[in-house]
């Protein structure tokens, strides 16, 4: 992956992606990312689920030093609520909020989204927004921002196993498998598990 992609819009690229729409348990995540291109960048930067935990911390190590990122969380109680996708784009917005609050000048930037679905935002950019299928695999802004988002989802995921053990939350990282489906109707879901998705919608207490 190399710069390319991004250079061919002529300004500027925000990238977006988010982490974690799927999983059972635990947040949605968003990251938007401004690289500085004056910087090589790293050779193994990839779509996050592409990598291995240890090299997506290696590589966010490197990106970190000299690019600019803006993180937004939203809780599962907030999924529960707003539903999925506009739980999504409000972790994007807020990511793209508090990226925009640490650069001078974004009027000479566009936003570019991993994703088809245009999102619905409340607040108005200045920046111009494109969707990019499969961006995060093309657009290495929108690479750094799903490692970023990775990285910050999984060790907050980490940190839950030990607060409720038995999920297997460091591994499966709040995503449905044998172990976590057999865990909850064993013990029940937590409090941060999405009670709108199955099969928590359908346990029983």
């Amino acid at each position: 992956m190399d710069f390319n992609f991004d250079f061919q819009f002529g300004k500027q690229v925000i990238g977006v992606d988010e982490v974690g729409r799927g999983s059972w348990a635990g947040p949605v995540m968003a990251c938007a990312a401004l690289l500085d291109y004056q910087t090589p960048i790293d050779k193994r930067l990839d779509d996050s689920k592409k990598l291995s935990h240890k090299i997506r911390k290696e590589i966010l190590h490197n990106l970190t030093n000299n690019n600019i990122f803006g993180i937004g969380e939203v809780s599962n109680i907030e999924i529960d609520k707003l539903g999925i996708s506009a739980a999504t784009f409000r972790a994007m917005e807020i990511a793209l909020s508090n990226l925009i609050d640490n650069i001078k000048d974004n009027k000479d930037t566009i936003i570019l989204i991993d994703g088809t679905v245009m999102p619905k935002f409340n607040k108005k950019f200045v920046s111009e927004i494109r969707l990019v299928k499969k961006g995060d695999s093309l657009s290495p802004s929108i690479a750094a921002a799903s490692i970023y988002a990775k990285c910050a989802r999984d060790e907050l995921m980490i940190k839950l196993d030990k607060k409720f053990t038995g999920f297997g939350f460091s591994k499966n990282m709040g995503y449905g498998t044998k172990h976590h489906r057999e865990k909850i109707l064993l013990s029940g879901p937590t409090h941060i598990h999405r009670m709108t998705f199955s099969p928590m919608k359908n346990y029983k207490n």
